[in-house]
């Protein structure tokens, strides 16, 4: 079903009484109307997973729960990551860190980890934590990721709960090129291949 209303090639009458800035707004719309007309045509619509799971871990999680999400974590190699902060008298907070564990295409858990809230340094439950943590973060899986990681990342350190990472498999969502589509792991930090 097209929703297009508009064609580049063939304005309408109005088109020509407007100003050359409007017309210029009006023909940068109507490309981008008819570009996503094309992609809408290409591909299906996203679905979302229907198999999601998420969990929040905090202070009163269980060690079972990061326990379970420890050995998922060592089967998964995939991961999509960004980090929150919150605004407390005028000063940027880390607040929370969301890590998606992608199983598959059909398949993944979302973990909360809530920063304000987490257990004392030297409990076992922090200490468990710490544990996924350093299994997801390994050199070796995929981080997908809004920014550059170390920017993500950079405010969080002081929590204790992420050792600082360097030189890891990273993509950057926003350093994509529009229409470009990744076909594997990038050779190093903030290189992708595309095609």
């Amino acid at each position: 079903m097209s929703t297009l209303t508009r064609n580049s090639s063939n304005p309408p009458p109005y088109f020509y009484n407007l100003s050359p800035q409007q017309q210029k707004n009006w023909m940068k719309t109507t490309r981008r109307m008819e570009k996503n007309e094309q992609l809408r045509a290409e591909y299906p619509p996203f679905q979302s997973p229907s198999n999601f799971t998420i969990l929040h871990l905090h202070q009163y999680s269980s060690i079972e729960t990061v326990e379970e999400l420890i050995m998922k974590a060592r089967t998964t190699h995939k991961y999509t990551i960004d980090t929150e902060s919150q605004v407390i008298n005028k000063v940027a907070k880390c607040a929370l860190v969301q890590i998606q564990l992608i199983h598959s295409i059909h398949k993944s858990t979302l973990i909360l980890i809530e920063m304000f809230y987490l257990p004392n340094q030297n409990s076992l439950l922090f200490k468990k934590i710490k544990e996924l943590c350093s299994i997801i973060f390994r050199d070796e899986n995929t981080k997908i990721t809004w920014g550059p990681f170390d920017n993500e990342f950079k405010n969080f350190h002081s929590y204790g709960l992420f050792e600082k990472v360097t030189g890891t498999t990273n993509l950057q969502v926003s350093r994509i090129p529009k229409g470009k589509v990744v076909k594997r792991k990038p050779a190093g930090p903030y290189k992708m291949q595309l095609v």
